[in-house]
């Protein structure tokens, strides 16, 4: 009877082992990515929102219910990693502060280093653990560090998505576990996700590590640490920027690249599995590398045009433009960039100086002003004495020009 059942187990684990194994979520396939990626447009991302933005200019190059609020995940520690880098900056605290671990950060859920009751490390190390294994309780350990509680950090969080003109973003913790009433948008992440690009480029330090050992070898707690970011793994350019995964949030990513002077950030929600949420980030990335530029107008000392001047030795004197634009915009657009002269006044009167101020020449793409450069005077024009200027109202009441 034994053997019986002995074999039956036998039987049913070998059934167990030839059944086909399908991938979690949360893999990741380089080929599955790259067959995903073949497919997409801008018109069919499976991400529920998307942004696309160029971080030199703040420039929106594509959206997907930009505004729409939404459960955000581990997005939330761009915010958190953010104002660690600003505090740093403002001398608050350092990389080599020591942080010790609370009760509130020890046993944080989801993702985490494990840490101990009063186990120390020091900021750096812990911000490693923020972006490469996106420890929840590394994050609030750092938040209590800063601020005290991590109520007090969240209060810090709020009051900047508020300074920075992140009104549809409201923040309930420093990890992004929560996600009734803790929620933003793909445009206002992208506001502090370009700002932490811009300001604190060091970040990339931490964003762009693929591996990392948490604690000694030895030691009984040690952790290899993975980064979670494939993209990383799969987009040539790629420097972060962060994951996150909530049941209700779904996949998240913000991917960050640098491709000559261009940098981007690409941000997608709501993604069905991990392979997607690499792959439709590179897709907009590459959209954005491959399609818009920067640009320079060349009008920069030209003479732009004559105005009038009154009782002047000349009746007229030329223009210049002073200065250069640069624009970053679709490569399919610069050939339609128009420019218009705009004087301040119709007409001048002598004495005039050179180099004076006069007007701008404004460069538009349709109906869109794109900037604009001041024209100035290339000139002196000294007044003409009475006896010319009499002489020229004789010839005018003539009709002599």
């Amino acid at each position: 009877m034994k053997r019986r059942n002995l074999s039956v187990i036998l039987l049913i684990a070998l059934f167990i082992m030839m059944l086909p194994v399908t991938a979690s979520d949360d893999s990741y396939n380089r080929d599955q990515v790259s067959s995903i990626y073949s497919t997409t447009t801008v018109d069919n991302l499976k991400a529920t929102s998307a942004i696309l933005v160029e971080v030199n200019t703040g420039q929106i190059l594509y959206s997907k219910d930009e505004d729409k609020q939404i459960p955000i995940a581990s997005l939330t520690k761009i915010m958190t990693v953010y104002l660690v880098m600003e505090a740093i900056a403002k001398n608050e605290i350092s990389y080599d502060t020591m942080i010790k671990a609370s009760a509130s950060a020890h046993g944080v859920e989801g993702s985490s280093v494990y840490l101990n009751l009063g186990e120390e490390f020091t900021l750096r190390e812990m911000l490693y653990a923020i972006e490469v294994r996106s420890a929840n309780d590394a994050a609030v350990a750092v938040a209590e560090a800063i601020s005290g509680t991590q109520g007090e950090f969240v209060n810090r969080m709020n009051n900047k998505a508020t300074e920075l003109g992140m009104f549809n973003t409201y923040f309930k913790d420093c990890t992004g576990l929560t996600d009734a009433g803790h929620y933003s948008t793909v445009k206002d992440i992208s506001i502090i996700a370009t700002r932490l690009v811009l300001e604190y480029p060091d970040i990339f330090e931490f964003s762009r590590t693929l591996e990392k050992d948490f604690r000694d070898k030895e030691h009984r707690d040690y952790q290899y640490m993975v980064n979670r970011n494939n993209l990383l793994n799969y987009y040539d350019g790629a420097t972060g920027l962060k994951t996150g995964f909530t049941t209700a949030a779904g996949y998240c990513l913000v991917g960050s690249a640098q491709k000559t002077d261009i940098s981007l950030v690409a941000i997608v929600t709501g993604e069905p599995d991990n392979n997607h949420r690499v792959a439709e980030t590179a897709f907009l990335l590459d959209y954005g590398f491959s399609n818009f530029m920067y640009t320079k107008t060349d009008d920069d000392q030209k003479m732009v045009g004559t105005i009038e001047v009154r009782k002047g030795i000349d009746k007229t004197v030329e223009t210049y433009a002073d200065g250069t634009l640069t624009l970053f915009m679709k490569k399919s657009d610069i050939s339609r960039i128009s420019k218009e002269i705009v004087y301040d006044m119709a007409t001048l009167e002598a004495p005039v100086e050179k180099d004076t101020v006069i007007g701008k020449v404004v460069y538009s793409l349709d109906e869109d002003i794109l900037g604009e450069v001041p024209v100035k005077t290339s000139q002196s024009m000294e007044k003409a004495g009475f006896w010319a200027l009499l002489w020229r109202s004789v010839l005018s009441w003539f009709g002599v020009d």
